[in-house]
C-alpha cells in the first residue's frame, strides 16, 4: 500500500495532534529513526539461527507465558487475532497462531522472528510500549508505516521482579472495525494476561523465597493475585511485582519512597512489622489472611505468608511448618529465634523433642539466653501449667547444693526445719527442671542425680522412703562437658543421660538477626522504663553495636540498652551514651593495666594506641606474648584459638580484656 504526499502529511498532522505517547512516538519516527511512512518494504524477519540469540535468555519466561498466551489467543482467535510476545526490543520471540489467516499473518509480520520495535516500524504497539512501559493500542492509521495501517495491536508490559522490563505481550488483528472503542476490551484482555504471566514469573523466580500475597479483599486473596513481595530471612524485600510497586509506593519526597525499589529494604518500613512480627502473624492466622497496614498511607491490606517451595539452606518459614505440623504451639520459642537459622533450626530441634520425655542439653556461651531457652520450651510444653523450677549448680556451695536438689526430712540435720523441704526435684513434679552450669555440680551429686533420672525416685536427705517424681530436665553449661568426661570431671554415663539432644545456642557476634535483636531488646527496655517513644539509635551507634564482640551476649546488649535508653535525650541514643569500649570501637573491651589503676583516658585513639595489639610480642609478659602470638597466627579468629587451647571463647575474650588486647579495626 502506498500514499501520496498530501495524505501522508495529513495523517502526520493528525497523529501529532492525537494521544500524547503516540504523538511522541511519531515525532521519534520522523526525527529520530527518519523512517518514511509510505515506504512499502517487507518486515523485518529473523532467521531461525539469528532467533535463537533473542529466545535463549527468555526461555524461562517463555516457559511460564505459554500457557497465558494459549489462554488469551482461545478468547480471541476467532475474532481474527494472533498472539505475540516479544523481547524488550521487539523481536517475536514466541506466538500463537491462528491457522484461518497463517498466509496473511506471515505476510503482515505477525510472526515469529518479526522485529516490531519502533526503530525499524516506526509507531506500532509493541515499539511503543517497550518505550513508554505501559499498556497501549496502536489502531489502524495510527500506525507509522503505510503497510501497517490496516492492523489492530494491543500491547501491554510484562515486567520482572525487580522492575525490569523483560517483554512485550500483545494481540494483534489483520481487520477489525474502525472504531478504536472495539479494542478497548482487547487491550483489558492483553493487560490482565501479561499480569498473570508477570505474577507466575515472579513465583517461579523467587520459590526459594518467603512470598507475601497482599489483598484489598479478604475474600479475594485465595482466588486474585494482587501484591506480591519477595522476602529473605531477615524480611529484606527481594522484589515486588508492578502492583505492589506502585500500590505500596509513597509520595517521592517521603523517605520511604524507594522502599520497594532498593535491593535489601526492610519489610519493616513498609508494613510496620519485622519479619519475625509477620512469621508470628502467620503463624496466629494459621492458613487464614491477616491484617497489615501500609506505613506511608495507613491502607488496609489482608496478607498470606508463604514458606519457601524447596528446601533452603536457612528454611526460615519452612522450619516455621514442621514445627506446627508436630501440633506444639511454638510461639515462645519463635521470639527468642527470631530469623537467625541456627535459632530457627534450634526451635525445630525443640518441637520433635518435646513432649517425649527426651533430656536436653543446653550448650552456649555465658548469656546466650540458655534459661530463657529453657523457659520457653517448658511454656510450649504440655507441662506448661506445672512448675518450672530452676538452679544454677555454680551459684550454690557445694555443701548446700545436695539439699537444694534433694530436699531432707525432718531432724536430718541440726537446723533443719522441722517438718523438712522439699528439694528442687520434687518441687519440680509434673513440671520442669532446669540444671543450670551443671557441669558445676560435684561428682558425688551427679551419682545421686543420674539414679533420680534412672528410676524416676528422689531420696531426701535423712529420708527412709522414696518418692516418685516425673520432670522434664533441661541441663545447660558453657563448659564442653565431653572434654570434662574425658578428664575424669563429670560422669560419662550421667552426660549420657542428660544429652537426649543437645542444643547450641550462638553467640550474639554470631546471630545473622542482630540488628532485629537490637530493635527487639531496645523496644523492651524502653517499655521496662516507662518511656512513650522509642529512642531512635543514630547510624554511628548503630554500627558500634553491630560490630561489638559482645562476649556478655544477650546479658550484656540488654544492660548497655537499658543504661543507653536512660542516658539519651532527644530520644536520640549516640555513640556518648555506649559504654567506653563501645565507643573506642574495639571487638572486645579494652582496659590496659595502666588505665585500670586510675591514669585519665585522654581519647579513643589514644586507647587503641596503648593495647597489647601494637606492641611486639617480646615486650609483653609471657602469657600475653602466647596468646598475642596464637591470635595473630589465627589472623584473630577467637574460636579457633579456644580450641587449641582448650578453653572456652568467652575466656579467650576475658583475657584479651584483661590484658589490653584487641582484633585490629
Amino acid at each position: 500500500m502506498s500514499f501520496s504526499a498530501s495524505v501522508i502529511d495529513q495523517r502526520i498532522r493528525q497523529a501529532l495532534q492525537g494521544d500524547s505517547a503516540l504523538a511522541n512516538s511519531w515525532k521519534r519516527s520522523l526525527e529520530r529513526y527518519q523512517i518514511d511512512p509510505g515506504l512499502s518494504t517487507p518486515p523485518r524477519v529473523y532467521s531461525r539461527g539469528q532467533l535463537k540469540d533473542y529466545q535463549t535468555p527468555l526461555e524461562d519466561l517463555m516457559h511460564t507465558a505459554r500457557e497465558g498466551m494459549n489462554q488469551l489467543s482461545r478468547q480471541v482467535r476467532d475474532a481474527g487475532y494472533v498472539v505475540l510476545l516479544t523481547d524488550p526490543q521487539g523481536v517475536t520471540v514466541d506466538f500463537v497462531n491462528n491457522e484461518a489467516h497463517d498466509k496473511e499473518l506471515r505476510h503482515a509480520g505477525l510472526y515469529v522472528g518479526a522485529c516490531w520495535s519502533e526503530e525499524v516500524e516506526g509507531t506500532c504497539a509493541v515499539g511503543v510500549c517497550s518505550i513508554e512501559r505501559a499498556p497501549i493500542t496502536v489502531h489502524h492509521d495510527e500506525h507509522f508505516r503505510s503497510p501497517n495501517t490496516t492492523l489492530t495491536c494491543s500491547s501491554a508490559p510484562v515486567f520482572g521482579p525487580g522492575g525490569d522490563l523483560l517483554a512485550v505481550l500483545d494481540a494483534s488483528a489483520l481487520y477489525s472495525p474502525h472504531d478504536k472503542r472495539s479494542q478497548h476490551l482487547v487491550l483489558q484482555m492483553v493487560s490482565q494476561t501479561a499480569r498473570m504471566v508477570e505474577d507466575a514469573y515472579f513465583l517461579r523466580q523467587h520459590r526459594h523465597h518467603c512470598v507475601l500475597y497482599l489483598s484489598e479483599s479478604r475474600a479475594l486473596l485465595d482466588v486474585q493475585v494482587s501484591l506480591l513481595m519477595a522476602l529473605d530471612e531477615s524480611g529484606r524485600v527481594m522484589a515486588a511485582n508492578s502492583r505492589a510497586r506502585q500500590c505500596l509506593g509513597a509520595h517521592p519526597d517521603h523517605p520511604l519512597a524507594q522502599a520497594l525499589t532498593c535491593m535489601g529494604a526492610d519489610i519493616s518500613h513498609v508494613l510496620g512489622l519485622d519479619m519475625p512480627a509477620l512469621v508470628t502473624q502467620a503463624h496466629r492466622a494459621k492458613g487464614d489472611a491477616f491484617e497489615v497496614r501500609h506505613v506511608a498511607s495507613a491502607r488496609r491490606y489482608f496478607a498470606k505468608l508463604t514458606h519457601p517451595t524447596q528446601p533452603r539452606v536457612t528454611r526460615v518459614l519452612a522450619d516455621h511448618a514442621q514445627v506446627a505440623s508436630v501440633g506444639t504451639d511454638l510461639q515462645a520459642l519463635h521470639v527468642l529465634a527470631g530469623t537467625d537459622p541456627l535459632m530457627m533450626s534450634n526451635v525445630l530441634k525443640a518441637g520433635r523433642v518435646m513432649n517425649k520425655g527426651i533430656s536436653v542439653l543446653l550448650h552456649g556461651e555465658t548469656g546466650t539466653g540458655k534459661e530463657m531457652f529453657a523457659q520457653a520450651m517448658h511454656q510450649c510444653s504440655a507441662r506448661k501449667d506445672q512448675a518450672f523450677v530452676a538452679l544454677n549448680c555454680a551459684a550454690i556451695p557445694e555443701s548446700l547444693i545436695e539439699s537444694e536438689l534433694f530436699g531432707y526430712a525432718d531432724g536430718a540435720f541440726t537446723g533443719a526445719r522441722t517438718k523438712g523441704v522439699k528439694g528442687k526435684i520434687q518441687q519440680a513434679d509434673g513440671g520442669t527442671l532446669f540444671l543450670d552450669e551443671i557441669g558445676d555440680m560435684p561428682l558425688a551429686l551427679q551419682t545421686r542425680l543420674l539414679r533420680v533420672l534412672a528410676e524416676g525416685e528422689v531420696m531426701p536427705l535423712g529420708a527412709e522412703v522414696s518418692a516418685k517424681v516425673d520432670v522434664q530436665v533441661i541441663c545447660a553449661s558453657h563448659r564442653k562437658l565431653l572434654s570434662m568426661v574425658d578428664e575424669g570431671h563429670f560422669r560419662q554415663d550421667l552426660y549420657f543421660r542428660l544429652s537426649g539432644i543437645v542444643i547450641e545456642l550462638p553467640a550474639l557476634r554470631e546471630r545473622q538477626d542482630l540488628g532485629a535483636l537490637i530493635e527487639q531488646v531496645l523496644h523492651a527496655q524502653t517499655r521496662a522504663q516507662s518511656r512513650v517513644f522509642i529512642p531512635t539509635i543514630t547510624p554511628e551507634a548503630c554500627d558500634l553495636l553491630k560490630h561489638y564482640a559482645w562476649p556478655g551476649n544477650i546479658r550484656e546488649l540488654k544492660n548497655v540498652l537499658r543504661t543507653a535508653v536512660a542516658l539519651c535525650e532527644r530520644n536520640l541514643i549516640e555513640p556518648r551514651h555506649l559504654p567506653r569500649e563501645l565507643q573506642c570501637g574495639a571487638g572486645v573491651p579494652l582496659l590496659p593495666p595502666r588505665l585500670a589503676s586510675g591514669e585519665p583516658l585522654a581519647s579513643c585513639a589514644a586507647l587503641s594506641s596503648q593495647t597489647a595489639s601494637s606492641m611486639p610480642e617480646s615486650a609483653l609478659p609471657e602469657k600475653s606474648a602466647q596468646l598475642l602470638a596464637h591470635l595473630r597466627q589465627e589472623r584473630w579468629n577467637v574460636s579457633e584459638v579456644a580450641r587449641q587451647l582448650g578453653v572456652s571463647r568467652s575466656t579467650i575474650y576475658r583475657r584479651m580484656a584483661r590484658e589490653g588486647i584487641s582484633a585490629p579495626i
